[in-house]
């Protein structure tokens, strides 16, 4: 992304989201373009915001961000694949976690991967189609240190 765009389209997965005061939310998104970021999403937590059935965990979405001083702000969502099976059964969600977590955990802010970001997109929709956890995890594992450099 050019340094001098004010406002551009990304796509990405949210990782997690904060609370933070009594509308807004932060939330963690893995991005193809820019990789991690911490992006700002005002009034998501209203009952009527049209933002944050598409910025769930585990959410595939399209997203609209602006820069701000600090941090990005978001300013629409539209999601490409929720993955919403992943929420409805335990061991799904357990293993979609672990797969966030070790994202989250080794990867640095605004440091672009984009054979990270495809390999997450793919072992979520693997997980959502019925392939088995366990073999989803070490796959995803052993790709995500090759992609990361500590293999």
């Amino acid at each position: 992304m050019p340094a001098k765009q004010r406002s551009f389209r990304v796509e990405g997965v949210v990782l997690s989201h904060t609370d933070y005061g009594e509308a807004d939310r932060f939330l963690n998104i893995y991005t193809r373009q820019l990789g991690k970021v911490r992006v700002l999403a005002k009034g998501v937590r209203k009952v009527r915001s049209r933002k944050a059935g598409h910025l769930e965990p585990f959410t595939r979405s399209n997203l609209q961000l602006a820069r701000g001083r600090d941090l990005f702000i978001l300013t629409q969502a539209e999601a490409i694949e929720p993955h919403l099976r992943l929420s409805e059964d335990l061991v799904l969600l357990a293993s979609a976690s672990y797969i966030i977590e070790l994202v989250e955990r080794f990867t640095a802010e605004e440091e672009d991967n984009l054979p990270l970001y495809k390999l997450l997109v793919d072992s979520l929709g693997r997980l959502t189609a019925g392939d088995d956890p366990d073999i989803v995890h070490r796959y995803f594992e052993m790709r995500m240190l090759d992609y990361t450099g500590f293999r």
